[in-house]
């Protein structure tokens, strides 16, 4: 089963604006770092289980040169509107996941090494994997990631850096709700692609669930998230 792992909010605010200005059940985000391959930097909220990320470019010329997928989502969305783009989802075996979405005939990225650049000059790896999709209108596909550090060692580290506060694990993104042209098409494109059933419009998560709701907006984009104090899906 997979788990939500954050949620991308595409922004034109530096980190340190973001983590001045932006509030959520009274607590601030923090200034991420830099992708220094890619020309973005992020600021972040974590919460027990998951985080939101808001990204922006820092440097256009390197991030047109990257050709990294979301990149490009960056790029086209950003112009137009700020707000929620992307969901990502963790794994422990990114390579294994790659060879099960080729046999099921999706396209792929492949494996991207990735890395941050913390604000405090460390450096975080990681691993994604993209479903290949036109950048356009369209819903995207949820991206996939698997990290350097196990779940609890991350954690730990989190706690030591201050990123993630008490207060902040007292909390949880209990759902995320997608505006798009044709509810039941979404379901089931999603519902094939990460093994799971369909319930009211709905896919369940071990910690969070996705919601379809339909509508005219021009563009078909994760629209909001709800963060609640920590919360177990029965």
């Amino acid at each position: 089963m997979f788990e939500l792992d954050h949620v991308v909010y595409f922004t034109k605010k530096s980190p340190e604006e973001v983590a001045a200005n932006e509030l959520i059940s009274g607590i601030h985000p923090v200034v991420g770092g830099q992708h220094l391959q890619w020309g973005t930097h992020n600021a972040l909220f974590y919460t027990k289980s998951s985080y939101i990320e808001w990204l922006s470019v820092e440097n256009e010329t390197k991030a047109k040169e990257s050709r990294h997928p979301l990149i490009e989502q960056l790029l086209f969305d950003v112009d137009g509107r700020e707000g929620f783009a992307s969901i990502c989802l963790r794994s422990e075996n990114l390579e294994k996941m790659d060879r099960y979405f080729k046999k099921m005939g999706y396209k792929t990225s492949g494996v991207l090494p990735s890395e941050r650049k913390t604000a405090g000059g460390e450096i975080r790896r990681w691993k994604m994997l993209f479903i290949d999709q036109k950048v356009g209108n369209a819903l995207p596909y949820p991206f996939f990631i698997e990290w350097e550090q196990g779940m609890e060692e991350r954690l730990e580290t989190l706690r030591e850096d201050g990123t993630l506060k008490p207060d902040n694990e007292e909390l949880t993104i209990k759902k995320c709700i997608f505006h798009v042209h044709d509810v039941e098409q979404k379901l089931t494109q999603w519902a094939r692609l990460l093994s799971l059933p369909t319930k009211d419009h709905t896919l369940r998560l071990d910690n969070t669930i996705f919601e379809f709701v339909e509508s005219a907006d021009e563009k078909e984009r994760l629209h909001t998230i709800e963060v609640v104090k920590a919360w177990t899906i029965e």
